[in-house]
């Protein structure tokens, strides 16, 4: 009987350390001249309060590995002479897989004596170094983390200040009052079609979540305005969303199982001699996995992607990586039973289906200690099938519209960064992208009448861009960056040149003032240049490409140890802006282009006025915080002279966003986390409807009448409260989580549509309250 106690008491204690062990992972990484991208050797990388001191230095390569870190949130310093010493603050070290931290050091150009710049006033600075305003970086953790986001990282950035969201179902991204559509988005350096699943489906430039899966992302750059050279074709601002390198020392794999969808990646070396790397998502919709056992009327949101990214280092060719993501979606909808039939969308059935893909080899290669070149192949594309039918009153199915879009491009570009000396370095490039489209849409006026063809065209065209910028750090206290960006559009035959120049004034060791110009255009989207009129012409394809001026004065401060403030105000101007000849129909406020069918002419105007507010405090200890408001005014004038607002000018919006990490378990091993967001948002402008012709179409028909302006009334405010919780649980092989996201908790009721109620005959507003919950679980090991 002693024996038996004795062992059972061995193995307690036993069960005991084991679950009180600290539990570590492997840290490792690459160090890199931040303008050159040169290997840089004997670099100090260091765990902060470690004691004793964790710690090691870059081998020949400029790789590193840092074994024995503890999970949780930790500090890393990285430090060498003659250059600006880096603090990487809040990574999150995990059991589940290894933490890749690449670090870009800036050269020191006050002496060759080391100056410590604590990271922690640089955290939220753009990666690319030449960003001076308006520009921000963020993590793949931010997305996961920040309530609200749902691991989407538009939805991210509607957090941010200067950004609003059109609408709770949509992840669009209105900057500063403009439409979603100005917006530039890019993956590893090329310009995507907007990379969204069911994307400009209900509203333009938006779409419902995220391609990328949070699995695939890295650190990636947000701009707002008067944004770096090397951007064009946008005018309001630009995502440049970069993917991460797979593990080169060993395999990994990631399982996710949500009420949104279902994940997994996995990543690791394809030749670990030569540091090759895999890593690869795929994620399928889990309401189309179990839409066999929903009503057939259900209109199940289905999609599902595909994305992977190999890196493929050489030892003297440079290094290749090879990437692609793809996504293909679907809804079909049904006709409401014939007694609950109030307006003509009641009575539609409708089929839809979208693809989206970009695929491109990037070769990036260091000519010398002062050049880097880099250079991409890259094809891109989406397309639409959309069909409807309505049912008339002995259900007979009437063909009301069919529309089918394809879009292509194939691109070439390339930049070269040289590196003239200790104060100054140029970038210099361009890009060539051949445009492919089949394009054929039919669409019915009234119920009564057929469908009519608005758009058939299939053909190519091109748009060349080319760019060049210099950074000059005039004093260590003075940077200047001046270069511009040029474009020429094949289609309309129509040539931009666009300076851009910024100041930035170095106040004190916390304390920044920015002041920046930029000139920018934008193509539309190409089905809106072969809208046909009365007579079969194209009268779009003589549009100008719309220009937009950025004036951007910036103040950043840190006010207290991991807490920034900054202030920004701006003045934008628009003009090229394509609008009706007789009428308030303008580009700016196209709600929906499926079926855009107006005549255009470049005779518009536009002013956009603002100020930006940021208050946030880093994570630190356990808590953070971001506090964001935008006080604004967007208008337009149209070819009548008379100056309105613009759907989106909202006038202002808040943003309020807290966490706080615990912790937990015997050896603090496992997180708990509680994130809370306020997003109030004032509400967007009301378009004006034309009751008369309402009535006679018995369908919302819009239009200016009976002395009504469009968009001079406001829908109401909406303030939506969103949530995350999440915990964390570390074991030695492996780490998992579970996840609950709550957006629009309360179920704050939006505006949904307007319609026109055949069984009252009058116009009605109709408002939805939608609340999207994500219980998610996931494993990594």
């Amino acid at each position: 009987m002693k024996k038996v106690l004795i062992i059972a008491l061995c193995i307690t204690n036993f069960n005991q350390m084991s679950n009180a062990q600290t539990i570590t992972q492997t840290v490792r990484g690459k160090v890199t001249d931040q303008t050159t991208r040169e290997e840089l050797f004997g670099v100090t990388i260091s765990l902060v309060g470690s004691d004793p001191v964790i710690g090691t230095i870059t081998g020949i390569d400029g790789t590193y590995v840092l074994d024995n870190v503890p999970v949780g949130r930790q500090s890393f310093e990285v430090r060498m002479i003659g250059y600006e010493s880096y603090f990487a603050t809040g990574i999150l070290v995990s059991s589940g897989k290894e933490v890749i931290l690449d670090v870009n050091l800036k050269e020191d150009i006050t002496s060759l004596n080391e100056i410590v710049v604590v990271y922690k006033a640089d955290k939220d600075k753009a990666i690319n170094e030449m960003a001076t305003v308006s520009s921000r970086q963020f993590t793949v953790e931010e997305t996961q983390r920040y309530a609200g986001g749902l691991n989407d990282p538009a939805r991210l950035v509607s957090s941010f200040a200067g950004v609003a969201s059109p609408s709770i179902s949509s992840n669009g991204i209105s900057v500063r009052g403009n439409s979603p559509s100005g917006l530039l988005w890019r993956v590893e350096g090329v310009e995507v079609p907007s990379p969204n699943h069911f994307a400009d489906l209900t509203i333009a430039g938006a779409g419902a979540l995220t391609v990328l899966s949070s699995q695939m992302l890295d650190n990636s750059d947000f701009y707002t305005g008067a944004f770096p050279s090397e951007y064009g074709n946008a005018t309001s601002g630009v995502f440049d969303i970069n993917l991460r390198s797979g593990n080169s020392s060993q395999r990994e794999h990631t399982i996710q199982a949500g009420i949104l969808g279902v994940d997994f990646a996995t990543e690791g070396p394809l030749n670990k001699e030569k540091e090759s790397t895999y890593l690869l998502n795929y994620r399928y919709s889990t309401m189309a996995l179990i839409s066999p056992l929903l009503p057939s009327d259900a209109g199940v949101l289905k999609y599902q992607d595909l994305s992977f990214k190999i890196k493929m280092p050489t030892k003297k060719a440079g290094t290749f990586s090879l990437w692609s993501l793809g996504a293909y979606d679907a809804i079909d909808t049904e006709a409401l039973d014939s007694l609950e039939w109030e307006a003509r969308t009641d009575r539609e059935n409708s089929q839809t289906s979208m693809y989206l893909f970009a695929s491109g080899l990037n070769h990036k290669i260091t000519l010398n200690s002062k050049a880097l070149l880099n250079t991409s192949l890259a094809f891109s594309g989406n397309g639409l099938s959309f069909e409807e039918q309505y049912l008339d009153d002995s259900f007979l199915e009437h063909p009301q519209s069919d529309v089918q879009k394809n879009n292509y491009k194939l691109t070439l570009q390339s930049s070269l960064t040289s590196y003239f000396g200790e104060r100054h370095y140029n970038r210099t490039g361009f890009y060539i992208n051949g445009l492919g489209y089949d394009l054929d849409v039919d669409d019915a006026e009234t119920v009564a009448s057929p469908p009519e063809n608005i758009i058939n065209e299939n053909g190519q065209s091109l748009l060349f861009q080319f760019y060049s910028q210099s950074q000059f750090d005039l004093t260590p206290k003075l940077t200047l960056n001046a270069g511009f960006h040029s474009q020429y559009f094949q289609l309309n035959r129509d040539f931009t040149f666009e300076p851009r120049v910024s100041l930035n004034y170095q106040l004190s060791a916390k304390s920044d003032l920015a002041l920046a110009y930029g000139s920018h255009s934008k193509t539309e989207s190409l089905a809106l240049y072969f809208v046909k009129d009365d007579l079969g012409n194209e009268p779009n394809k003589e549009l100008k490409l719309m220009k937009s001026h950025h004036v951007v004065l910036s103040f950043n401060s840190m006010i207290a140890d991991n807490v920034r403030f900054s202030i920004e105000p701006y003045y934008q101007y628009l003009d090229d802006v394509p609008v009706g000849p007789d009428s308030y129909i303008s580009t700016l406020n196209i709600q929906n282009n499926l079926f855009f069918s107006e005549s255009l002419i470049s005779n518009g105007t536009g002013r956009n006025a603002g100020v930006d507010f940021t208050l946030e405090r880093y994570l630190n200890n356990g808590l953070y915080y971001l506090l964001t408001s935008s006080i604004f005014d967007s208008k337009y004038t149209a070819n009548d002279g008379i100056e309105r607002n613009t759907r989106l000018n909202k006038n202002y919006v808040m943003n309020a966003i807290i966490g706080k990490e615990w912790q937990v378990g015997s050896s603090k091993n496992n997180t708990f986390s509680a994130n809370f967001r306020l997003n109030y948002l004032s509400g967007n402008r009301v378009e004006a409807i034309d009751e008369e012709n309402s009535a006679n179409n018995q369908d919302i028909v819009y239009g200016e009448a009976g002395g009504k302006l469009s968009f001079a009334e406001q829908h109401r405010d909406t303030p939506i409260v969103s949530f995350t919780l999440s915990y964390r649980k570390n074991k030695p092989k492996f780490s998992s989580v579970w996840t609950l996201q709550v957006l629009n908790a309360g179920q704050t009721q939006e505006f949904d549509t307007n319609i026109f109620n055949t069984k009252t005959q009058t116009v009605e507003r109709k408002y939805a309250g939608i609340m999207i919950p994500n219980l998610s679980y996931k494993i990594e090991f």
